[in-house]
């Protein structure tokens, strides 16, 4: 199960299983939910089960929205409302599929955001927010170096 703790001042640990018993599925066990993973992707689209990449870059979206929504909250609470489009670029998929020829590292290169706010504030200022929220964002500070992250912010009333 999954436990959390803070062992310093600096540091908090977050511990959980994961267990494959069939070589297959893998379970996830933690103190609030266990839940099962079928794949790390999967390119038919006519999956509908969830696999690591969709828990990856779902969590890399609401880690970001929750960013903001937590700033903002803390500060003017100038945003109503938000909604993102996050389009994620994964970088040299045939070799995940194992096409004969293919040999380059497959991953998540890139992350394309649209976000869309519903305020009566200018751009300008709501673009503030969104600096000022991803320098707290735990998940924001985890892969700004490793995926390019391009941002646009579209203000809606």
């Amino acid at each position: 199960m999954e436990k959390r703790y803070l062992n310093s001042a600096n540091n908090y640990d977050i511990e959980f299983r994961a267990i494959s018993t069939d070589g297959k599925k893998v379970k996830i066990r933690t103190d609030k939910v266990s839940y099962s993973v079928d794949e790390e992707m999967s390119f038919d689209i006519a999956n509908d089960v969830l696999t690591s990449v969709d828990h990856f870059t779902g969590g890399i979206a609401s880690g970001m929205i929750s960013a903001i929504n937590r700033y903002d909250q803390k500060h003017d609470g100038i945003i109503d409302q938000i909604e993102g489009k996050f389009t994620f670029h994964l970088s040299n998929p045939l070799t995940y599929l194992d096409v004969h020829g293919y040999d380059e590292t497959p991953h998540v290169s890139a992350l394309d955001l649209q976000l869309y706010l519903v305020s009566f504030n200018e751009a300008d200022e709501l673009e503030q927010v969104y600096q000022e929220a991803m320098k707290n964002s735990i998940v924001y500070q985890t892969i700004k170096d490793t995926i390019k992250i391009e941002h646009k912010i579209k203000v809606v009333l």
